[in-house]
């Protein structure tokens, strides 16, 4: 299903790039003409229809390709317990690591006023072994 949905976003791009192509061209080589009124130039550019095929048949594939896609079998009940079932994994597994998180922090806590206690003994016992002038 996937490859399918890959291959009609394939032919959308074709048919926008056609589009673009087709609108450029024809907007560097038709001659100039009023609105409401096609000259006869206008309806003898050769480029106008190459594209006008080439973007029919795009379009074509596209039809094509969609009627393909919407044949597929749908599995949308499988899919939805599968989801359902991994989001119920992920909860698990989320407090699970909430728990660890919370012991890292009560134990980081423990070592900060450790290391505080040192500093404090380390600067009490400097202030201490100073010479008293």
């Amino acid at each position: 299903m996937a490859d399918r949905m890959t291959q009609l976003q394939d032919m959308i791009n074709e048919m926008a790039s056609l589009m673009t192509n087709a609108i450029g061209v024809l907007q560097a080589t038709a001659p100039p003409c009023e609105f409401g009124t096609i000259s006869q130039e206008l309806e003898d550019e050769p480029n106008c229809a190459i594209f006008a095929a080439s973007i029919a048949k795009s379009a074509k594939n596209i039809e094509v390709a969609s009627i393909l896609i919407d044949s597929f079998p749908i599995e949308a009940g499988n899919m939805e317990q599968e989801v359902e079932e991994k989001m119920l994994e992920n909860n698990t597994i989320q407090g699970e690591k909430v728990k660890e998180l919370k012991g890292l922090v009560v134990e980081s806590k423990d070592l900060v006023s450790i290391v505080q206690s040192k500093l404090s003994e380390i600067s009490n016992i400097q202030m201490t072994s100073r010479p008293n002038e």
